[in-house]
């Protein structure tokens, strides 16, 4: 028998399936554009920079023990964080599924029964099959009384990758693995720079919440001056009006402020996931540092650093892995089964069989063709839309770098200015309130040096937390954080 008719046959077919399938959507997206300049406009001078660091404890360059200790503790018990890691571990998860899905398949069965049965007969001699020396036939033409069968096997099914569709889906499931981590950086990055955020709008609050009670006492004994200097004829009614309306503004002030210090407390809290405890529990020092100096960076190094630009590359990588998988769903699938079994059965006589089988089978998406070709055009539209995704991430970590340190460093010289101010405004109002005292002056000029020193004050205090702030806004630009430290210039 000639086999050269079948093997000609089943080739002609196989061809005939690939070439099918060459009619797929192209496989080829277009690649973001990933341009960028070799320094950030304008730089920052090259005596005030400091180093990048690599150990992601970026919250070091503060030097603040508290602001430590608390991102620490939220790295640990914070909802967020927990949430984050329960999605990292689900991603380990969905890509060992992914991968056994392209393992050999198969299953051990194993079946057992014991039947008893009850048969009455009417009519008929079963004595006669008992003559001859071979012993009674009626145990082996009649029915048993009990039967015991037992069977067992094993089936397996593995395909043959003749085009790489194994190597495709691990790539693509490490592409959606190193996404999922990337993911988890951003996310503890975010989680750090909400609770440095909102132990600095706090504190703020407590700079303002002790301006204000000292804003209370000035204006109380302000009032008091007043109605001493009414009562002797040296003020009029109107001044002393102005002064108690002063004071019942200040104490309201007061509690404005301290119900948000206590509203910054209890966000502190949950977000480090001490939410049920009392707010008393959380100290809060009414002080402002200053940010540390800006780092010398470029802006390649901060598309290497940012997690959100690495996990969009990912995503990029992950959606062209899937359309090399669609497309490779339009070629012919081999399949090998082996397979074997076993059986025992026991009744009026033993039996025993084994069997084993070997099968190949091979199939092609033949009328299923029209759906998967519109299944592999969606996924490179995807692809695409996962290529401009790349960009536009890759533009915005340009963006935010750039404006993140040209604030920093706005902030830096605004500070130099406004303590300045503050400084030569408090030495004002403190030389009019003496000369008040001693009747050298008006009660206008008193409280217009008194805004005056009020108002600078304020707005260093509001510059520091803003400065902060713009500092841990330049960190999760930058994808992480700096030394703080200018390094040592060498002579």
């Amino acid at each position: 028998m000639s086999w050269k008719g079948p093997i000609r046959a089943n080739a002609a077919w196989f061809v005939s399936a690939v070439a099918l399938a060459s009619c797929a959507p192209s496989g080829k997206v277009a690649g973001p554009d990933v341009r960028l300049p070799e320094a950030f406009e304008p730089s920052v001078p090259a005596s005030q920079h400091s180093e990048l660091t690599s150990d992601g404890r970026w919250w070091d360059a503060f030097r603040d023990d508290q602001l430590s200790a608390l991102i620490e503790e939220a790295q640990k018990r914070a909802p967020d964080a927990r949430t984050a890691l329960a999605r990292l571990n689900e991603a380990y998860a969905i890509r060992s599924y992914a991968l056994a899905a392209y393992n050999p398949q198969g299953a051990l069965t194993a079946q057992g029964a014991d039947q008893h049965t009850k048969t009455h007969y009417s009519g008929v001699n079963l004595s006669s099959l008992g003559s001859g020396s071979s012993g009674s036939l009626a145990s082996l033409f009649l029915p048993a009384d009990q039967t015991k069968s037992y069977q067992g096997g094993f089936t397996a099914s593995w395909e043959v990758d003749l085009f790489g569709r194994r190597k495709a889906a691990r790539r693509t499931a490490r592409a959606d693995l190193l996404a999922a981590r990337f993911e988890f950086e951003a996310s503890r990055l975010a989680l750090e720079a909400n609770v440095a955020t909102s132990l600095f709008q706090a504190r703020a609050l407590a700079v303002q919440l002790e301006d204000a009670r000292e804003q209370a006492r000035i204006s109380s004994e302000l009032a008091k001056i007043g109605a001493r200097k009414t009562e002797l004829g040296l003020a009029s009614g109107a001044d002393q009006d102005r002064l108690d309306a002063d004071a019942a503004s200040s104490a309201a002030e007061l509690v404005r402020l301290t119900a948000l210090a206590t509203a910054a407390r209890r966000s502190l809290l949950v977000l480090i996931g001490r939410g049920a405890e009392a707010t008393s529990s959380l100290s809060i020092t009414a002080a402002l540092g200053d940010p540390p100096p800006s780092p010398s960076v470029t802006p390649s190094e901060v598309l290497f650093r940012r997690p959100d630009v690495r996990e969009a590359e990912q995503r990029l990588r992950s959606s062209i892995g899937t359309l090399t998988l669609d497309r490779l769903a339009l070629l012919p699938t081999l399949t090998l089964s082996p397979g074997a079994s076993w059986s025992h059965s026991e009744a009026n006589f033993i039996s025993k069989t084994s069997v084993w089988t070997i099968a190949a089978s091979a199939s092609a998406p033949v009328l299923d063709r029209p759906r998967l070709i519109g299944v592999a055009r969606l996924q490179r539209a995807k692809a695409e839309e996962a290529s401009v995704a790349y960009e536009l991430a890759i533009l915005n970590a340009y963006r935010d770098a750039e404006n993140g340190l040209n604030q920093l460093e706005a902030d830096r010289a605004r500070l130099t200015q406004l303590r300045i101010a503050e400084s030569k405004a408090r030495r004002a109002f403190d030389s009019s309130r003496k000369a008040y005292d001693q009747g050298l002056l008006d009660l206008t000029t008193l409280l217009d040096a008194e805004r005056s020193w009020r108002g600078a004050r304020s707005a260093l205090t509001g510059l520091k937390a803003s400065a902060l702030i713009d500092a841990v806004t330049t960190v999760k630009a930058l994808g992480g954080g700096w030394s703080g430290t200018p390094p040592k210039v060498k002579g």
